[in-house]
C-alpha cells in the first residue's frame, strides 16, 4: 500500500465515517438522546467507529496482500482514519448546532453552563462568571471549535479504540511470496 493509497482510503472511509456518525447525531437529535439517554448516544458512536475501524483495517490488511499489515501502520492508519471522519463530522455538528437544532443546542450548552455556573452564585466572581457562561455558548457553536472538537474527540477516542483493534486486523508478511517453487506448492 503506497503513501497515496493510505491517504486516499483514510480521506475516502473519513468522510463515510463521519457522515454515519452525523447521521447517529441527527437521530439522537430527532430522540433527544443526548439528554435523555445520552448512553444510547455513545453507544451508537462506539459501534460506528468499531465497525469502521474494523471494517477499513480489514480491507487493508487484504490489499497490502502479501507484504503485510503491521501493528504501526494499522493504528496509524486509525489516528489518520479518525483525523478525517473528525473534520466531517465537525462540519456536521456545526450545521447541526448552528442551522438544523440553533434552539435546542443553545439551550443545552447553556444548562450545562448553568449547572458550572451554581457554585458561584451569591459570590462577588458571580457576573464575571456568566459573562463567561455566555462566551462559552457562543464558542460552543463556532465552526472551528466543533470541528476541532469533532478531530479531537474522534482521534483521541478511535485512537485508543485503534489500539486494541489493530492487534487484529494486522497481517504479518508472507514470508513465502516470491520465493521459487512456493507457486507449486499452491498448485
Amino acid at each position: 500500500m503506497t503513501k497515496k493509497q493510505f491517504w486516499q482510503s483514510a480521506s475516502n472511509w473519513g468522510l463515510v465515517g463521519g457522515a454515519a456518525l452525523f447521521l447517529v447525531n441527527l437521530v439522537a437529535y430527532a430522540l433527544r438522546l443526548e439528554t435523555s439517554a445520552a448512553w444510547a448516544y455513545e453507544m451508537l458512536t462506539f459501534v460506528v467507529c468499531f465497525a469502521l475501524i474494523f471494517y477499513t483495517g480489514r480491507q487493508n490488511a487484504i490489499r497490502c496482500g502479501a507484504e503485510g499489515y503491521s501493528y504501526s501502520r494499522a493504528v496509524g492508519y486509525v489516528f489518520a482514519l479518525m483525523m478525517f471522519t473528525g473534520v466531517v463530522y465537525g462540519v456536521g455538528r456545526f450545521v447541526m448546532v448552528n442551522f438544523v437544532g440553533r434552539e435546542y443546542y443553545d439551550a443545552l450548552n447553556a444548562g450545562a453552563m448553568d449547572t458550572a455556573l451554581a457554585m458561584y452564585r451569591g459570590t462577588p466572581m458571580e457576573s464575571q462568571m456568566a459573562a463567561a457562561r455566555d462566551a462559552a455558548v457562543r464558542a460552543m457553536s463556532n465552526p472551528f471549535v466543533l470541528i476541532l472538537g469533532g478531530v479531537f474527540n474522534f482521534v483521541l477516542k478511535g485512537g485508543f479504540l485503534g489500539l486494541i483493534l489493530a492487534v487484529f486486523v494486522k497481517r504479518n508478511p508472507d514470508i513465502f511470496a516470491g520465493t521459487p517453487g512456493a507457486a507449486s506448492a499452491d498448485e
